[in-house]
Order: structure tokens, then sequence, then C-alpha cells
């Protein structure tokens, strides 16, 4: 069962599709992160966004400082990935939790879009679920947010 996230397209024409986009992911269970960032670049591309850089990082403790250097390269918007499997120890729940946090922090005290894909999970494969393409497609949704809100106008 492949979950949709519910996209506006009607804004997409209005776009600046030429804005620097950085994608910054995790190596740590980088089979499931890779599915994301591949389904992301693909979502990048069908709706015509080309300026993109990439930016891997050992793990999900690193993505918000990657983030930060991704800032200073003139990123006008972060797509960020990460896969968090709990162990035997809260070691998880740390990563996972400061690290959203701080892309959080950095997207408001940067005002820039920064988009959260890291996945926190129980189990290897709740996380598969998730990073799946076939399944519930987090890659790609986690891009549809950014797109939505890369030019966000009051």
């Amino acid at each position: 069962m492949n979950k949709e996230y519910s996209f506006d397209n009607t804004k997409l024409d209005n776009l600046d599709k030429s804005k620097l986009i950085y994608i910054v992911y995790s190596k740590w269970n980088s089979l499931l992160v890779n599915e994301m960032v591949d389904e992301s670049k693909s979502t990048l591309d069908q709706h015509g966004f080309s300026n993109i850089n990439l930016l891997q990082v050992p793990g999900a403790w690193e993505i918000p400082f990657g983030c930060l250097k991704a800032i200073e390269q003139g990123a006008q918007g972060i797509i960020t990935f990460g896969v968090v499997i709990k162990g035997e120890t809260p070691h998880f729940e740390i990563i996972s939790n400061t690290a959203s946090k701080a892309i959080m922090d950095l997207s408001l005290q940067k005002n820039i879009p920064l988009v959260n894909g890291i996945i926190a999970t129980n189990t290897h494969e709740q996380a598969k679920k998730r990073a799946s393409k076939k399944e519930l497609n987090k890659g790609k949704e986690i891009t549809q947010s950014l797109i939505e809100i890369i030019d966000l106008k009051f």
C-alpha cells in the first residue's frame, strides 16, 4: 500500500526552479538512505529543479552541521535524509531528537527552508517500509514538502 502525500501542484508553474537545493544525507544505513535520496532527486527533476548539490555526512548526528555548511555555500533550500534504528540503548532517541531540533533551529535562525527526512524507527523493517519508493516513500514526500515551502510568501 502506497500512501501518497497530498501535494499541491497548483503553484509549481510560478516557482523559481533555479534555486540552489542541497540534499544533506547520512552515510549510516546507506542502503535505506540512498533510496530516499534517489527518490528525492527524481522528484526534484520531475518538477524542473536542476540546481541540486549532494552533501553526504557520516551519520544523522552530523546532518545539522552539513546543513550549516550548505547554507554557507548559498543553499536556498535543504532536504535532509537519515535513518536511525533503535538498538539496545536510548542512543537512537538522543541522536534523532537532537538532530531534528538542530535542523528546525537552523531553519528558523537562518530563515531558510529545511525539511527533516531523518527517520527514527524501532526496527529495520519499519525503516525499510518508510524509505522504499514502493511503500511510504518518504524520499518523495519530504521533497514535496520542500517544494511547497521554498517560495512561501505572505
